[in-house]
């Protein structure tokens, strides 16, 4: 392992990023004074963890940041990041480079990362002292640094030991434990202490609770016997107390009806009479009002059916149209693929047929002429052969010239056919074309159509938001006009305004305090008597506004400037107290130097009594409740009312401004949305023409392409027939020639001589029979092939039929009906059914009272004479009944109080309510002993037991348990106790074993050095207390030749520094780490000795890597690569580099 880069920006001297590449060998830095060079040195042990001020040379830790130059700003922070060679593994990190950085703000903030990853400063510590590289970081010997090991003492002399040899954390973990082991010792101790005194008390609190548990026992069972007679007497009371009241309820309730009865008929007997003339008017009315509801409400009935039946027919047009055209359309295509198919069997079947008629005639004919032969004499034979044989050439000179007209027709066809081909080409480009066209339209209707459904909720929403805002800038005026009703002594409106206007006023003081809204009554009770001050920009605006106000003869306004140094004693008082300074918890928005000023010395607090303490301790300060209250050294000013203070109405002022603003951007906004809304319908209905356009063009498209397929279908067939009829020409050309062959042969034996002539009749004959059975062949298969012929003519008109009623479908399908009618008539039926409801609710309500119009018409008269005889019965059964509830009520009271009794009773002897007392159960009693007995001997029991502890048997429980858990703390506590004792001589062991082998090894190594830098002289490490391993120092004994001292401090400068670093070299080569940091370690040397210390160098170049920063020319010319330093004036340092080449 070994350095890699060092980079540093910010750090000290060095202002721009600087990047220096550190290899295996001898790295030296020169240059000259103050230009930075020992800043380098800073950089290592800073980025390496070091917080003490006086190795960086500085007082403050913020003074490692780059403070700037006359020419250069100061920087806001300091990075140095320092990379290490890890190929080796001796970092405990699998990654071949391992970065380290740490970061320092002028706040104070510090930042560190391993590669990138943020980490504590200990993570860092830990990781690099597993390398050899501790917390004093012995490695970098800065200036000074060997001058501290000459005056060190023995201790530190170990120290730089011990760090060396990887003891460091070991002794951290045994200081830790015997730490941890001196805190136990203590806990020990106060836990033993309690055990002995809870022990000491468990004896008398077990005696306690068995006497409370005997106690409880009786006192249960005569609590339950108490609780037992007290319900069953209860029960008793309360039977007839039910009883009584149930008689006198219903009693009451006949008397009340028979009284109320009796009021009402004699109120309604004069009432009936004229009631009976109004009935009747009222029944003519409710009529003719009936008939008008009735007429209105079927007519709005018709209006909601015939919503209803358009919307559904509408909707059905809507969802199902689209779904049909689809249908028709592939039934076209399929019927179009079916008809080609069909078009190419019909050609094959008609070309079938037609050579099958071509066959039976050319046999037919054959047969005439074999049969003609076959009847007449030679000489009739031979003229009929020779007829035959001129018909046959005829025959073929007709053929021949249907062969041309064919030819002719055949490249007319072919040539329409092309051109056919040609214009459904261009057809097919202009529908894709179109269907493109149709896909943008498509998406621009479904996106305006989005956009309209968005922009029509938005608009609902915003004007919805608009009452909410109306609504709250109403509640917040009407709020500011209660306050400044309430405060209406303080000054007028007028003179307010007059104040605000004066130039250098900034505006009211709670504005300029960005108040919380939690806060105002606080700050306006902290602020007195400038509560509705104005605030100005300094004093001389304090004065200008105030000779303003008093030039006009004006009064009743404040105004307030920023005063005084600033300073908030009220936050060391809140500290100390718990509480909080008031200006701490204004808004960010407020003038920290006016609230210092006004408010500097008052602390918030929750409760006025506890700010009535803090005043006691702290008179300086005041102090305001969250309430409004105020405590000062004088007194306790009670807060205002609620809400009525004038920082409230400032603050209510301000939330009325601020509804009124809300109001007036909730009025744009529904504005700007209605706008949008009516824009997006606009734009959705021009994409629904665009796209209803661009349908019928593609329809037409579809139809023209339709008859131009079947155009094309007939021409085509019209070719293959064309082609049938070719080959069948060629067919009978080719079987006419066999004849004329034939016929010939014939002929020329018909005129040889006789004997040929006869074989040449029996063959005639032969051939005749042959002829006459391929004739009968032929003709059954033209039977067949003319029956082939017309069923695929049939099942051809069949398709084509089919095809032309899908067109006529289609075309009547017409265009897709307006969507947006549905929504119209949607709400045109829901409005006329809620408008047939209320009117039959109407009507309802109408023919109801009607009902009971006739029926009080009709009964009047008899309900007179009933009412007169009603009444009199009443009177005599009210008198009756009065009677009976003044007994009622008598017994009811006696048992009241007996209830009563029986309750205060249960309440005072066993705490109980009647609803336990009822629901006890019943105790066993004795045999021959009264429940009464029993309860007065258990009284009895209680009464020698005497007073007894209630809470004995918890407190024992409670104090047993806590007993035996303090018994398991005490053993847990001696069992770790010792766990850490064997730690401690585990790690004295191991420190003793490491320190040990160290010593011996830089001991040997230092009088190795010695012997190389004095050369003749003896150097030696002795310990101070060698029985003592693990707290023995070191001491440095030194004998140059020559001389006779052994003392370091009778040494010569040179002479010191030298033995400083032969004991320095002594620790780096008996335990070498990956590197070394010396800086102007031998700056005391003269040319001899500096050679010696070249000569240490050099042996540890090879094993370690050296980074020296020096001004001598002999350890310049030992460097592997030569840094330098430079500061132009008013800059920062900047860094040269040279490689030098070794021989």
């Amino acid at each position: 392992m070994h350095l890699k880069t060092l980079s540093l920006v910010g750090f000290k001297s060095f202002a721009d990023r600087t990047r220096i590449e550190c290899e295996p060998g001898v790295t030296v830095v020169v240059g000259p004074n103050g230009s930075g060079k020992s800043n380098l040195v800073d950089a290592f042990a800073w980025v390496m963890g070091t917080q003490a001020t006086s190795t960086l040379r500085t007082q403050r830790m913020e003074d490692v940041i780059f403070a700037g130059t006359a020419v250069r700003p100061a920087l806001g922070r300091a990075e140095v990041s320092l990379t290490f060679d890890n190929s080796t593994g001796q970092l405990a990190i699998d990654l071949a480079d391992v970065t380290i950085t740490r970061r320092l703000y002028r706040d104070g903030t510090s930042e560190y990362e391993i590669n990138g990853s943020v980490c504590r400063l200990l993570d860092i510590q830990e990781l690099l002292s597993d390398s050899g590289v501790g917390r004093h970081q012995h490695v970098i010997v800065g200036q000074g640094r060997v001058d501290g090991v000459l005056n060190a003492g023995p201790e530190e002399h170990r120290a730089v030991i011990e760090e060396a040899a990887g003891v460091v954390k070991h002794r951290a973990r045994r200081d830790r434990a015997l730490r941890r082991l001196e805190a136990t010792a203590v806990d020990l101790e106060r836990l033993k202490e309690i055990h002995v005194e809870q022990e000491r008390r468990l004896r008398p609190l077990k005696r306690q609770a068995n006497a409370a548990a005997r106690h409880d026992a009786v006192r249960a069972e005569w609590r339950a016997v108490r609780l037992w007679v007290g319900g069953d007497r209860l029960r008793t009371v309360r039977a007839r107390l039910v009883e009584l009241r149930a008689t006198q309820s219903s009693g009451k309730s006949a008397l009340d009806e028979w009284v109320a009865e009796r009021e009402a008929i004699a109120g309604a007997l004069g009432e009936l009479q004229a009631a009976a003339g109004e009935t009747g008017e009222a029944l003519d009315r409710d009529t003719a009002a009936a008939a008008r509801l009735e007429t209105a409400a079927e007519r709005l009935h018709s209006i909601a059916l015939l919503a209803r039946e358009r919307r559904t027919s509408l909707e059905r047009s809507v969802l199902g149209i689209d779904e049909r055209r689809a249908d028709l359309a592939e039934e076209r295509r399929d019927l179009g693929g079916r008809l080609v198919s069909s078009a190419a069997e019909y050609a094959a079947a008609s070309e079938a047929a037609e050579k099958a008629e071509i066959k039976l005639r050319s046999l037919e004919d054959e047969e005439r002429s074999l049969a003609d032969a076959d009847r007449l004499p030679a000489e009739g034979a031979v003229a009929s052969l020779r007829g035959d044989l001129t018909a046959l050439e005829a025959s073929a000179g007709r053929d021949e010239r249907e062969g041309s007209d064919l030819a002719r027709r055949r490249g007319a066809v072919a040539t329409v056919i092309e051109e056919e081909n040609r214009d459904e080409e261009r057809l097919r480009a202009e529908r894709d074309a179109i269907l493109g066209e149709r896909a943008t339209a498509l998406a621009t209707r479904d996106k305006a159509k989005l956009s309209a459904d968005r922009d029509r909720l938005e608009a609902a929403a915003a004007d919805e938001a608009h009452r909410h805002s109306e609504t709250a800038y109403a509640a917040a005026a009407a709020r500011v006009e209660a306050l400044e009703a309430a405060r209406a002594g303080l000054a007028d409106e007028e003179t307010r305004e007059i104040a605000a206007a004066i130039e250098g006023v900034l505006g009211p003081i709670t504005a300029a305090l960005d108040t919380p809204a939690d806060l105002v009554t606080a700050v306006a009770a902290a602020l007195g008597p400038w509560a509705e001050a104005f605030a100005a920009r300094d004093r001389r605006g304090v004065a200008s506004a105030a000779s303003t106000v008093k030039s006009r003869g004006l009064g009743g306004v404040a105004f307030v400037s920023p005063a005084g140094d600033g300073s908030v004693p009220a936050r060391a008082v809140a500290s100390a107290v718990g509480g909080a300074a008031l200006l701490d918890r204004l808004g960010r928005g407020a003038d920290i130097a006016l609230a210092a000023a006004l408010l500097g010395d008052v602390v918030l607090v929750e409760g006025w009594s506890q700010g009535h303490s803090i005043v006691a301790a702290h008179p300086g300060v005041r102090v305001v409740t969250p309430e409004g209250d105020l405590i000062t050294s004088a007194g306790v000013l009670a807060a205002y009312p609620e809400g009525s203070g004038p920082a409230a109405i400032e603050a209510a002022r301000v939330r009325a401004e601020r509804a009124a603003t809300d109001t007036a951007r909730s009025l744009s906004r529904r504005t700007t949305a209605n706008r949008a809304r009516d824009a997006s319908a606009g734009g959705l209905e021009q994409a629904e023409l665009r796209l209803g356009a661009l349908d019928r063009r593609l329809a037409a498209i579809d139809e023209t392409l339709g008859l131009l397929g079947r155009s094309h279908q007939e021409h085509q067939n019209e070719l293959d027939r064309l082609d049938a009829r070719s080959r069948a020409l060629a067919e009978a050309a080719a079987r006419r020639q066999e004849r004329l062959i034939g016929l010939r042969n014939r002929l020329a034996q018909l005129d040889g001589d006789e004997a040929v002539r006869q074989s040449a009749w029996d063959d005639i004959s032969k051939r005749r029979d042959e002829v006459a059975g391929r004739r009968d062949e032929a003709r059954r298969r033209r039977e067949a092939a003319t029956a082939a012929l017309a069923a695929v003519g049939e099942r051809r008109a069949l398709l084509e039929r089919r095809v032309a009623e899908v067109e006529t479908l289609l075309e009547e399908e017409g265009p897709v009906p307006d969507r947006s009618g549905i929504a119209t008539l949607e709400i045109v039926e829901d409005r006329a059914r809620r408008a047939v409801e209320i009117v039959r609710t109407h009507i309802a309500a109408l023919r109801e009272r009607q009902r009971v119009l006739r029926a009080e018409a009709g009964d009047a008269g008899a309900r007179l004479d009933e009412a007169r005889s009603r009444r009199e019965l009443l009177g005599t059964q009210a008198e009756q009944a009065r009677e009976s509830l003044s007994a009622i009520a008598v017994e009811t009271a006696e048992l009241t109080v007996r209830e009563e009794a029986v309750l205060e009773g249960l309440r005072r002897d066993v705490d109980a309510d009647e609803d336990e007392a009822l629901a006890a159960l019943r105790p066993e009693f004795p045999d021959g002993i009264q429940p009464a007995a029993h309860l007065d001997s258990l009284a009895a029991s209680l009464k020698r037991l005497g007073p007894v502890n209630p809470l004995a048997a918890a407190e024992y429980t409670e104090l047993a348990e806590r007993v035996a858990f303090m018994e398991g703390q005490l053993a847990d506590l001696e069992e770790s106790r010792a766990e850490l004792r064997k730690v401690i001589r585990a790690l004295d062991a191991e420190i003793g074993r490491l320190f040990r082998d160290a010593f011996e090894d830089i001991a040997a190594k230092f009088a190795e050095n010695f012997a190389v830098l004095f050369p003749g002289g003896t150097g030696r490490l002795t310990l101070t207390d060698p029985d003592d391993v693990l707290a023995t120092g070191v001491d440095i004994h030194a004998q140059p030749m020559g001389k006779k001292v052994g003392r370091l401090t009778l040494l010569s400068a040179g002479e010191r520094s030298l033995a400083a670093l032969a004991f320095l070299f002594a620790v780096f080569r008996s335990r070498p780490s990956p590197f070394y940091v010396l800086d102007e370690v031998e700056a005391a040397l003269d040319d001899a000795n500096l050679r010696r210390f070249i000569r240490l160098v050099e042996t540890l170049r090879g094993t370690s890597q050296l980074v020296i920063v020096t001004h001598q020319q002999q350890t310049m010319e030992a460097a592997d690569v030569l840094y330098g330093v430079t500061m132009e004036p008013g800059e920062s340092s900047r860094v040269l580099a040279k490689r030098l080449s070794r021989v």
